[in-house]
């Protein structure tokens, strides 16, 4: 779920936004640089140390960097070797692209910088211009995920629900389409999915009431190969589970990046939750909804689905990714995808064919069901289900247990890294009517807060939890980085970017930024230097929508966006 208000953004930002249009700032020598992105550097990018190619840096979606010259040992020595401004007040939850020494970052949906990743310096800038009616339809600011990357080719998606590829080497726009119409609430912050020649991409939108949907684009031409909804129609498998005719506003927007394997020439998708929030509007499990959806990328048809949380009354999507790691269960081989979900389970599914391994209780106040320890199918407690004059706590919030950061796996070690939100939320029912464009949720309540965190070291062979690190705030915007010297770093909503060891979950070395760490590290190595980057920058869904689990301490943390970069320095 991406959280939907009518609050609007810096009115003196966007207007700034909407008087360049499109502008380009070219740098004299970056089309000599640049190095294209094959498909076979895609396929083997877990082999490569030295680039970040894609959104989980390889197509297993580990956010596991080979590179080990900053390790346990002397990350103590870690060093800023450079800052850059990027000028925006907007939220920052992005995570950068390296190719070749050269990054390529997405500065909320303002502009899409691209810049040395060695030194700093600037080489193109693309200025986007957005509706002036945009934050009507969307709830979190200029939020943007990030860029993607093709032979010579940028794509990124809009608020406004625009597929854009633009020339890597100039910054100039090849072609944009339209993917949806923003006024009926869709939206796009995800950085797309770009594989055997496809450019994917998935809507936001649930909490107005969209169809869900997953759609193909040629990477050359712009034009659409397949579309695949998420919430099965009239005659499909699974329409029978949508009561009162609610498939038709039921949401299920597959708005996170999704992981590929081309072994079985599969992707997956994590869709989020049906629409309205009020469980009782739309009677039976909802299938498609809060599921994993396994396509073929070649046509967009469907291979299995596995639904996570069946008949949601808490808003806990399943768009969250689905790393691809290969475990040793009990000595027998798993191909496995992994799930850390909003309901507080981490999920272990065999990926060839969706069936059900394992869900381990990663927060301990999981209090809305359990889940079968055999089929996986939720089972959520009827106490909890709230009703009119029937309020009810439920444990975890709709931010999740582990909400939109991403977690890293070592596929070295079997370690899993999840950033975890401790926080509940008290449930009332409302009454809502689907109106075009406006959100769609029927329920109301509060938090209870503040809030706190934890960061979660899971053993993935052993099925079990190996550590917790404890943070003062939730951890709902720190993503993980995974390093082969050991290593994991991610930053907080304090501004701090933290560097544990992944075995103890031990604290080695901690940097304060200047602003809240939404968005996620990277690590890349330019002549033989390995070097961590991470982007800061308060916005998104917590602060305007959290209510008493926003803490005090949060309110005094300035805007503004900054690229870390740091290296081990004598």
């Amino acid at each position: 779920m991406q959280k939907k208000t009518g609050k609007s953004f810096n009115k003196l930002t966007l207007a700034l936004v909407l008087s360049t249009a499109y502008a380009v700032m070219p740098g004299s020598a970056f089309a000599a640089d640049w190095r294209n992105v094959t498909e076979q550097r895609l396929v083997n990018a877990a082999k490569d140390p030295n680039d970040w190619l894609s959104y989980g840096r390889d197509y297993n979606g580990t956010r596991f960097s080979p590179l080990k010259e900053i390790n346990s040992k002397n990350v103590k020595n870690l060093k800023l070797e450079y800052a850059y401004s990027l000028g925006s007040l907007e939220g920052q939850q992005l995570t950068p692209i390296v190719n070749s020494g050269i990054m390529v970052l997405s500065v909320s949906n303002q502009w899409i910088e691209a810049v040395d990743a060695k030194t700093g310096e600037r080489l193109w800038r693309h200025n986007l211009k957005l509706p002036a009616d945009i934050g009507q339809f969307t709830c979190c600011g200029l939020i943007n995920k990030g860029v993607s990357i093709y032979e010579d080719r940028v794509y990124f998606t809009t608020l406004d629900a625009h597929l854009v590829a633009l020339d890597a080497k100039t910054g100039k726009v090849v072609w944009d389409k339209t993917v949806a119409d923003y006024t009926a609430g869709y939206s796009m912050t995800m950085a797309p999915l770009v594989a055997k020649g496809k450019v994917m991409v998935g809507v936001a939108g649930g909490e107005y009431g969209v169809e869900g949907f997953i759609e193909a684009y040629d990477w050359k031409t712009g034009e659409s190969v397949w579309k695949t909804y998420t919430v099965p129609k009239p005659g499909e498998p699974g329409n029978e589970t949508w009561g009162n005719d609610s498939w038709k506003y039921g949401g299920a927007a597959a708005w996170l990046t999704a992981t590929y394997d081309p072994e079985t020439n599969t992707t997956y998708w994590g869709t989020g939750n049906p629409a309205p929030w009020n469980w009782a509007m739309r009677p039976g499990d909802n299938r498609g909804a809060n599921s994993m959806l396994a396509l073929d990328p070649d046509t967009g048809k469907k291979k299995w689905d596995f639904q996570f949380t069946s008949a949601d009354a808490f808003d806990y999507d399943a768009m969250a990714e689905g790393i691809l790691v290969d475990l040793k269960r009990s000595g027998k081989p798993v191909k496995a995808l992994v799930q850390a979900n909003k309901n507080g389970y981490l999920y272990t599914l065999d990926r060839t064919d969706g069936k059900f391994q394992s869900a381990l209780k990663f927060y301990d106040k999981v209090n809305w069901g359990t889940v079968d320890p055999v089929t996986g199918r939720s089972n959520i407690d009827p106490e909890k289900r709230y009703a009119p004059g029937k309020p009810t706590l439920v444990c975890p919030t709709y931010f999740g247990a582990k909400g939109l950061a991403h977690m890293a796996v070592n596929p070295q070690s079997s370690m899993a890294f999840i950033p975890m939100n401790d926080l509940c939320y008290k449930w009332t029912a409302e009454e809502a009517s689907y109106r075009r464009g406006v959100m769609y949720l029927g329920i109301g309540g509060e938090h209870e807060g503040p809030g706190k965190g934890e960061m979660v070291g899971v053993d993935l062979a052993a099925n079990k939890i190996a550590w917790r690190w404890t943070n003062p705030t939730p951890l709902l915007g720190a993503s993980v980085l995974s390093t082969a010297g050991n290593v994991i770093f991610f930053g907080t909503f304090e501004g701090k970017f933290n560097a544990l060891d992944a075995a103890t979950g031990k604290e080695l070395w901690s940097f304060p930024a200047s602003s809240s760490i939404i968005g996620a590290p990277v690590s890349y190595a330019v002549d033989g230097k390995q070097y961590v980057a991470v982007v800061s920058g308060l916005g998104g869904s917590f602060p305007l929508w959290a209510g008493k689990a926003v803490p005090d301490s949060l309110k005094k943390i300035n805007r503004g966006a900054t690229l870390w970069v740091f290296s081990l320095q004598n």
